[in-house]
């Protein structure tokens, strides 16, 4: 092996082993600090402890016929159905925090007692199903997420691995046609 082919393979792998770490960076979460969104709602309980809610989707839809569960401390309190409208009712809560969630989405909301509920309370909770969940699958992932380094997306990183691999492998073939001439 020449000397000038073993460098030819250390810079291959210099650069090699420079890019490749980058692409497996994990992508730092985006917040948009321009409205900034409640963990939670307050939720008005009607008496003898009743919530109402409705279940939609991102556009609007009514979604009926739908699983909600009601979980308190990550225990199941209550399971109903929704009606035809989108609504469901669960009788029997208590004051507290509640998170609700259907097989799409979920939200934490604080509900008041009947009576004691501050102003600005909502009379009953809009739970919002989002076809856009993202589980922790394997699978191909529809809109790969930003890598934070210099906010190059997935494809743009891969763009930039190609051509310096392009760029490394043609350097290679140059030195060695210069070698052989």
């Amino acid at each position: 092996m020449s000397m000038a082919s073993m460098r030819c393979k250390t810079l291959c792998t210099i650069v090699l082993a420079t890019l490749i770490p980058q692409l497996s960076l994990a992508a730092t979460p985006q917040v948009n600090s321009s409205s900034p969104k409640p963990l939670l709602t307050d939720i008005a309980l009607q008496k003898g402890g009743i919530l109402v809610g409705r279940l939609t989707s991102k556009k609007g839809d009514l979604r009926d016929a739908k699983k909600i569960v009601v979980r308190q401390n990550n225990k199941t309190v209550a399971e109903v159905t929704t009606g035809k409208n989108g609504q469901f009712m669960v009788e029997g809560l208590q004051g507290g925090i509640y998170e609700i969630a259907s097989d799409q989405g979920a939200g934490s909301f604080r509900a008041w007692s009947a009576g004691t509920a501050p102003p600005s309370a909502k009379q009953f909770a809009v739970l919002i199903d989002s076809d856009e969940v993202v589980r922790g699958q394997w699978g191909w992932v529809p809109a790969p997420p930003a890598i934070s380094a210099p906010n190059f997306t997935v494809g743009e990183w891969l763009g930039i691995s190609f051509g310096v691999a392009g760029l490394a492998v043609g350097t290679i073939a140059l030195i060695d046609s210069d070698d052989a001439s």
